[in-house]
């Protein structure tokens, strides 16, 4: 793959066997995982059906994922360790850094509603970058606005990733402080993450067709949400 000159899509994946403890009350291990698993099918296939403007990377130490990449046409950067999500994105934009790319776009592996009409509004804007070597970035905000769910630099190293609480504003000072203004970019199907059982709720709430929602509703998922209160 020549890279040079390229952007990047980057996928980080975790092992899958411990995914989204923080859904404990709703589902079981084997359920969160298989939970996490339609996601990560959906949001590869979605980026796999892209035309090959960007090149499409994971980045993985789980030998499950990296065989579904590589059927879907990703190229795979391998760890060694896994430690955090902000790390995982960092080694491997890095990596591509190292390589000539211009910019990496990270997307994460739990969104259930992912369209590529979505993918394309986030990729647009990274694209109107200024002439020159001028830094930029893009931030796709959480659905409760503190998170960031989609995230785009370019360079790609150009500040550190701090996903976790209060992501969004860590990047916008941490792109500020590089010498760019983010783009802010609002998009529904990017800003619903599955993490925790509201974010189950909402997508039971909004009901838009997709696989993961399949999953939910044939585990008997509005009974669970019932019993939380």
């Amino acid at each position: 793959m020549n890279t040079r000159g390229s952007r990047a899509l980057l996928v980080p994946v975790k092992n899958l066997d411990n995914a989204k403890s923080r859904l404990e009350p709703l589902l079981s291990q084997s359920e969160r995982r298989q939970l996490a698993w339609v996601m990560l099918e959906g949001v590869l296939t979605r980026i796999a059906a892209l035309e090959p403007a960007w090149d499409r990377v994971m980045v993985t130490d789980y030998a499950p994922a990296i065989e579904l990449a590589q059927e879907l046409g990703f190229r795979v950067i391998l760890e060694t360790e896994q430690v955090s999500e902000s790390h995982s994105v960092d080694f491997a934009s890095g990596a591509l850094a190292g390589e000539g790319v211009l910019g990496v776009l990270r997307i994460p592996l739990d969104l259930p509603l992912l369209t590529g009409d979505a993918l394309a509004v986030v990729m647009e804007p990274a694209l109107l970058e200024r002439a020159g070597d001028a830094p930029s970035a893009v931030l796709v905000p959480s659905r409760d606005g503190t998170g960031t769910n989609a995230l785009y630099r370019a360079p790609p190293a150009l500040f550190p990733s701090r996903f976790g609480p209060d992501s969004l504003s860590l990047h916008r000072a941490g792109a500020r402080q590089a010498g760019c203004e983010p783009v802010i970019v609002s998009c529904d199907a990017i800003g619903l993450d599955i993490d925790d059982p509201g974010d189950v709720a909402e997508l039971v709430r909004i009901g838009v067709p997709c696989p993961a929602l399949d999953y939910l509703h044939g585990i008997g998922i509005e009974g669970r949400l019932k019993g939380l209160g």
